[in-house]
């Protein structure tokens, strides 16, 4: 899901208080390039009024961002939608608005 895919669903799930959006650049290479400045410049670009974080793993020695190995994910963009019972209900690089929008549309359906 890029920036884009983001501010849709943003705007499809604004009125809804029991969706939560966050995004967290995860840092396996470029890390002279991929940093925390670039993640604010990101959400002021593309208007993300949403948690955003930056995750660049250990410098020295170089290792995996902790949400890559927590996770198991792998590109990015990456998405992981996460009910409210903390269950993992999508893990997988991309996803796109329509599906995402279903999925989240039956997590709120079938909440209790």
């Amino acid at each position: 899901m890029g920036f884009p895919t983001l501010q849709e669903l943003i705007e499809e799930f604004e009125e809804e208080e029991d969706v939560v959006f966050l995004s967290v650049q995860t840092v396996f290479e470029g890390h002279r390039s991929n940093t925390a400045k670039k993640v604010r410049q990101a959400q002021k670009r593309y208007d993300l009024e949403i948690p955003m974080g930056h995750d660049p793993g250990r410098h020295s020695p170089r290792t995996w961002p902790n949400i890559m190995v927590n996770y198991r994910t792998g590109g990015t963009p990456w998405v992981i939608i996460i009910d409210r019972q903390g269950t993992v209900v999508y893990n997988d690089f991309h996803i796109d608005a329509q599906k995402a929008t279903r999925l989240i549309q039956g997590l709120l359906t079938s909440r209790s």
